[in-house]
């Protein structure tokens, strides 16, 4: 079976790894080269049990192995505790927190030279005879039994198969980055959800003495800074790093007074929260789509890169099974992934409802209360294809499917 992805980022270069073991893979990326920038991104067992099978093993991921993640108050105090390591070692693989860029370079040097083409931008998709047909701007065209849409929120593939707006934004954003920091904090294996009135800010440290760091807070469409301490949108030109410093100053919390004073303008970028309707039926024909181009989601939840995995995973199951025609594997891929998909954009659309929805005092006692690892162990399977095995079984690496 001939594959055309179209989009070269985490989950359209792993779905090649998989796929390229037992069919012919082509991906096309609309850039001149991979985009291994990015920020800080949180590795759950299942995204690292897949990497694993993709040839990318935890011990090679260039990051920091986690143990704790704290959700905190203003002067470190703690609301409450996810235990990662007791986590980790329930599934059996690492909780991870590295670069995307990291992931993404790992996984690319898994492919034969020449599988990935560079400034091809998408745009139309056609069926015709059995085939599917991938139209480029510089007028060049591809041919294949399979497309696959990974190009992303703004995903191209995404409006012409379903022709309706990508991603919807939720009136938030994250401003974010990654920065050295001299504190021990960055040598550690705790993330710190800081929480207070003023927003939140995740920091994490991703290895080498780097942190990643990220605050959400309102945001506008042409926003470039966070709104100020009175809560009024950003004057244009407006410094992010020094709307950031007056509005969470005063927080005692390890590490924000270093981060403060740590952090640049050129550090920080924005990324506005945007939430994907997620229907029941995504692929037209031998077209489908994955990532971010299928089920875009707010970051808080710490999931869009292995949900990526995810798909990549089970297309790889489906797409290799002898004698399914192509429309049969994608009508079971979309089965297999639609209940967890739906989970996911529920969590995430209460979510993104509600910055701050119990007062700290009270996140205290629930998080007293409340076995939060065990909660949080029960959702990961519940949004998880890979953890549960929930996929047909690769045949012998020896037969390639036709």
């Amino acid at each position: 079976m001939k594959i055309i992805i179209v989009g070269a980022g985490v989950g359209g270069v792993a779905a090649a790894v998989a796929l390229s073991q037992r069919h012919e893979v082509e991906v096309y990326e609309a850039a001149d080269q991979l985009r291994t920038d990015g920020n800080g991104v949180l590795l759950y067992p299942n995204a690292t049990g897949i990497l694993d099978e993709l040839g990318v093993p935890a011990e090679s991921v260039d990051g920091a192995r986690m143990e704790a993640l704290d959700l905190v108050a203003d002067g470190d105090t703690r609301l409450m505790r996810l235990d990662l390591s007791r986590l980790a070692r329930h599934f059996g693989a690492e909780i991870l927190v590295t670069k995307r860029g990291h992931v993404l370079a790992k996984l690319a040097g898994r492919l034969p030279d020449g599988v990935v083409r560079f400034g091809k931008r998408a745009v139309a998709v056609e069926e015709a005879g059995g085939k599917a047909t991938v139209a480029f701007e510089d007028g060049t065209r591809a041919v294949g039994d399979v497309v696959l849409g990974a190009d992303g929120h703004r995903s191209q593939v995404r409006r012409l198969l379903v022709d309706e707006q990508p991603a919807v934004y939720l009136g938030d954003a994250t401003w974010h980055g990654i920065t050295k920091l001299p504190h021990e904090f960055a040598h550690g294996s705790r993330i710190h959800s800081l929480y207070g009135k003023e927003g939140i800010c995740v920091v994490h440290p991703v290895g080498g003495g780097e942190v990643y760091w990220a605050f959400e807070l309102p945001f506008r469409d042409g926003d470039t800074a966070p709104p100020g301490v009175d809560g009024r949108p950003a004057a244009p030109g407006a410094s992010a790093v020094r709307n950031l410093r007056e509005r969470f100053g005063h927080w005692t919390s390890t590490p924000m007074p270093t981060l403060l004073e740590t952090i640049t303008d050129a550090d920080v970028g924005v990324f506005p929260h945007i939430l994907h309707s997620v229907r029941e039926n995504w692929s037209a024909g031998p077209v489908t789509l994955l990532g971010d181009a299928a089920h875009a989601v707010p970051p808080r939840l710490g999931m869009g890169l292995c949900q990526a995995l995810e798909d990549a995973w089970v297309l790889n199951r489906v797409l290799s099974q002898p004698g399914a025609t192509p429309r049969e594997a994608l009508r079971r891929y979309e089965a297999l992934r639609w209940p967890r998909m739906r989970k996911m954009h529920s969590i995430a659309t209460m979510m993104g409802r509600r910055n701050l929805p119990l007062p700290p005092g009270l996140l205290r006692v629930v998080g007293g209360l409340l076995p939060m690892t065990s909660y949080q162990r029960s959702q990961l399977r519940s949004l998880s294809n890979y953890l549960n095995d929930d996929a047909p079984p690769l045949p012998a690496r020896s037969l390639r499917v036709a």
